[in-house]
């Protein structure tokens, strides 16, 4: 028996970072989305491990690996697979394809293997492999707080949004990010007013009025000239574009598939991969 199962991007809508740790760990607040550009991933239960990814080298050690190994830990067993990665998420773009390929896994693997393991066990595995797998275990429109692996649900975006995504083939490390944030900036607070604005988002034509934003592009602009000269560049034709997680995809709301069309063809034209995503619901 084979699984194939796609492995959604996030978006982060909004990241606040709310302040730093002894340890040097960031707690934040941040409204998350999964969005339909995805991974595919090709799972079979073998005698032995084979692991394929097709689409550029993954630098380090893959999460899907990773994530493998502490469900062993907690099961206290091997699981021999073969598993075909197809890889069309880009990598350090702050829309999370690892940790997604990873808890995509960690479902498959319940499944595959019986071991009948409930959401909350799969959850602290999941913590063990990276802050954002908890989320992307069920994806949909979340809240993430502390760390970011604690995860509340919040009401669907309404299924008629469509993200633009543009990643300007730059590649940002998570953790060179964090480590600049020196706090002199205080939050914007971004995350409580889209939440209680998805809460009261009942009725067409589902427009909100609080903006999407992140903490950390400042940070990351900084560290990296190049992101910032093509977040100033992008800025001045699409106002509301936002950067997700550490960067560098950015992505705005866009209304109307002229609008959209136009802004997808421009990001191509550069030479930027680009999409134009549908938002995707949460995982039963």
């Amino acid at each position: 028996m084979a699984l194939i199962l796609p492995a959604y991007a996030k978006l982060n809508l909004t990241l606040d970072v709310i302040g730093r740790r002894p340890n040097g760990y960031h707690d934040i607040d941040s409204v998350m989305q999964t969005i339909s550009l995805h991974d595919l991933l090709w799972i079979e239960r073998t005698d032995c491990r084979v692991f394929d990814v097709i689409g550029p080298p993954i630098a380090g050690e893959n999460l899907v690996l990773k994530a493998a190994r502490e469900l062993e830990g907690h099961v206290g067993r091997q699981l021999p697979f073969t598993i075909r990665l197809f890889k069309r998420v880009p990598m350090g773009a702050g829309l999370a394809g690892g940790s997604s390929d990873a808890a995509v896994f960690l479902r498959a693997a319940n499944l595959l293997y019986d071991l009948k393991l409930k959401q909350a066990e799969l959850i602290e595995i999941a913590k063990a492999v990276g802050q954002d797998v908890p989320f992307l275990l069920s994806g949909g429109t979340a809240r993430a707080t502390g760390l970011g692996s604690t995860v509340t649900p919040l009401p669907p975006v309404p299924p008629s949004w469509r993200f633009l995504v543009i990643w300007p083939a730059i590649e940002v490390s998570t953790r060179a990010v964090y480590e600049a944030v020196d706090g002199s900036e205080p939050s914007k607070h971004r995350t409580p007013e889209l939440v209680d604005a998805l809460e009261k988002l009942a009725d067409p034509p589902w427009r909100i009025e609080c903006e999407f934003g992140n903490d950390l592009e400042p940070v990351s602009r900084k560290l990296y000239p190049n992101l910032d000269a093509v977040i100033g560049s992008w800025r001045t034709a699409i106002p509301s574009l936002a950067m997700s997680g550490t960067g560098a995809a950015l992505f705005a709301l866009v209304e109307g598939r002229r609008e959209a069309a136009n802004a997808l063809a421009a990001a191509r034209k550069i030479g930027y991969p680009a999409w134009l995503c549908r938002p995707v619901s949460a995982v039963a």
